[in-house]
């Protein structure tokens, strides 16, 4: 299984600091990138291993995607494999959806930014949640820590993707 923490020598733990994962990331780049090497087996070791660096990067800067490697590396649910929601999500997303509907029909930029505003302060808060189950849970997870985990994580996308079709 990929190890995106290991490729770029960081700490399998869902509070990276940004600073210091992009400074393991230009040092691993640097280090690894395939025009360092003539030798055409070098180079193209050194292109596989520059591709791993980036989807390890891709992985681990990404807090919704690095809990999902997390997760997965601590044995918790794959989101294939556990596709559960709060009980009242869905409820509130169709309402949610509904007035961001309307607001773009009725070009209503103040609701616009309204639900923006909204979006962020949920995606923060289950972010938030995630981070502390974490903490809570330390190396080992428990059944019961993975699927609260993935619960969150599950509502994190439903949010990030909403975000990500707001106009």
């Amino acid at each position: 299984m990929f190890d995106p923490f290991k490729t770029l020598e960081v700490p399998t733990t869902f509070d990276l600091e940004d600073a210091e994962l992009h400074m393991k990331f230009i040092q691993a780049s640097s280090l690894h990138h395939p025009d360092r090497h003539t030798d055409p087996v070098k180079q193209a070791e050194a292109a596989e291993k520059s591709a791993a660096i980036n989807q390890a990067y891709a992985i681990l800067s990404d807090p919704e995607r690095r809990a999902d490697a997390l997760l997965q590396q601590l044995g918790g649910p794959a989101k294939e494999d556990d596709k559960s929601l709060p009980p009242a999500l869905l409820m509130e997303m169709m309402e949610v959806r509904e007035t961001l509907e309307e607001a773009i029909a009725d070009n209503n930029k103040m609701e616009l930014e309204k639900l923006r505003g909204w979006a962020h302060d949920q995606k923060h808060t289950h972010l938030t949640k995630i981070a502390q189950l974490f903490d809570k849970a330390g190396d080992v997870l428990s059944e019961a820590d993975a699927k609260a985990i993935r619960l969150e994580l599950n509502a994190l996308r439903y949010i990030q993707r909403m975000l990500e079709q707001m106009p």
